[in-house]
């Protein structure tokens, strides 16, 4: 999937938000599980979870929560050209691989106490088994008692990866519109560098014929002023002017009675 398709997909989403911070206890002392959310009878919270601990309010599109926090809607997430191109020896490509921090400074994102990474970080460190539902509300336990010191909450990390995520899709055109006009430049480029070579080849064309036609002439050339040679030589049968001495004509020498 495209990042343009993913980008329409995501800002449709439908997220419920608790309608008021949650109270649930959870704890972080179990290495193993490190923040199983419990309820008030010590069972977790996916025995409870459809009950009295349940507080979600209406759900609501990921685009609607953006417009709602502060920050850019996802329409206006767009990178600074100019912040790309400035940037630091490497570009955004640093040793082969992307500098997202690069591209959401590009994009001048708000910044973010708790934002998508931190809450990427959380998920990991849950238990795989963990049911969905339980994992859910544990994050949002934590997020209720975490939010008091760094101002997190389900709207503000949903409007984070949304407008990081918005950014990344950002960063894809503008590269996909750079490397276009780089590619049209240099074939070009490689058009007019063919049409030279072309024109070099022609060059060396004429050059051998040329050559071929002073050969001919000069070797023709000779062969005349080697006719003048041969005409005055000594050489019987050197040259074709020289007579011929067939034995025939030759006298019988005289002989005596």
């Amino acid at each position: 999937m495209s990042l343009r398709s993913a980008m329409r997909k995501a800002a449709g989403l439908l997220i419920e938000i608790p309608s008021e911070p949650s109270d649930l206890p959870y704890r972080s002392s179990d290495a193993s599980l490190n923040a199983t959310l419990l309820g008030d009878d010590g069972l977790p919270i996916t025995e409870t979870l459809s009950g009295q601990h349940s507080s979600l309010g209406q759900p609501r599109t990921v685009e609607e929560i953006v417009r709602d926090a502060p920050g850019p809607d996802l329409d206006a997430v767009k990178v600074d050209e100019t912040q790309i191109s400035a940037a630091a020896p490497g570009g955004i490509l640093s040793g082969g691989a992307l500098d997202f921090s690069a591209i959401y400074r590009a994009a001048n994102l708000p910044p973010n106490a708790f934002g998508a990474e931190q809450m990427l970080e959380t998920l990991q460190s849950l238990p795989a088994e963990l049911p969905l539902e339980t994992r859910r509300a544990t994050v949002r336990a934590m997020l209720s008692t975490l939010g008091k010191a760094t101002g997190a909450t389900p709207e503000t990390v949903v409007a984070d990866a949304s407008r990081k995520l918005a950014a990344l899709e950002s960063f894809e055109s503008y590269m996909a519109r750079k490397t276009t006009e780089a590619v049209a430049k240099t074939e070009a480029e490689i058009t007019e560098l063919e049409a030279q070579i072309d024109a070099k080849r022609q060059t060396i064309q004429r050059s051998n014929s040329e050559l071929l036609k002073v050969q001919t002439g000069c070797e023709d050339e000779s062969d005349r002023l080697d006719d003048v040679l041969e005409f005055f030589s000594l050489d019987v049968g050197a040259s074709k002017y020289a007579p011929s001495a067939a034995p025939d004509s030759i006298p019988a020498p005289n002989q005596s009675a």
